[in-house]
């Protein structure tokens, strides 16, 4: 039923929508600003995108995970899509979704389901505190194998090198 609400319910709220807004606007204007829509849609992502990098960055640099801000990114990022994609409906969507309180009573609904959910924190949505004081340290040794004992091997690779990455498992 969901479905069928969605598959026809949001054309219909779309052309509804454009057709009010002809009517109070006149059908250039609002041919005009559905046009409209998708490049400041594009320019919400294309700044999304650069912020969430350099977020992403920075919290490589400093060895830690970032604190939400990818999140908020990412919550901004599907923001501009909507505005992107042609139609009043999706353009009210997205610009609700990129006011600051709703931003992040969304971006912590997320969280607390990914959190909950025992899922990796890959996101960038607030981590559990578990994940975020063990990034960056362990037991990870960075090195080669060299498989000298058996070298007549035939999945040996190139220095002597055995292992799931070349030849899978034995």
């Amino acid at each position: 039923m969901r479905f069928r609400l969605l598959l026809f319910g949001y054309p219909l709220l779309e052309i509804i929508a454009a057709w009010a807004a002809a009517q109070v606007l006149g059908w250039g204007w609002t041919l005009l600003l559905l046009i409209a829509g998708i490049p400041i849609g594009f320019l919400v992502m294309r700044q999304a995108g650069a912020a969430t990098f350099a977020s992403i960055r920075q919290a490589g640099r400093s060895g830690t995970l970032p604190d939400g801000e990818a999140g908020s990114h990412s919550l901004t990022f599907i923001a501009g899509l909507l505005i992107a994609i042609p139609g009043f409906g999706t353009d009210l969507i997205g610009l609700v979704i990129l006011l600051p309180p709703v931003k992040e009573r969304i971006r912590r609904r997320v969280a607390r389901r990914i959190v909950a959910s025992g899922l990796p924190n890959s996101v960038g949505f607030a981590a559990a505190p578990d994940i975020a004081s063990d990034f960056g340290h362990g037991d990870f040794v960075v090195g080669e194998v060299i498989n000298k004992d058996q070298p007549g091997r035939s999945d040996q690779g190139p220095k002597g090198q055995a292992g799931p990455g070349i030849a899978g498992p034995a």
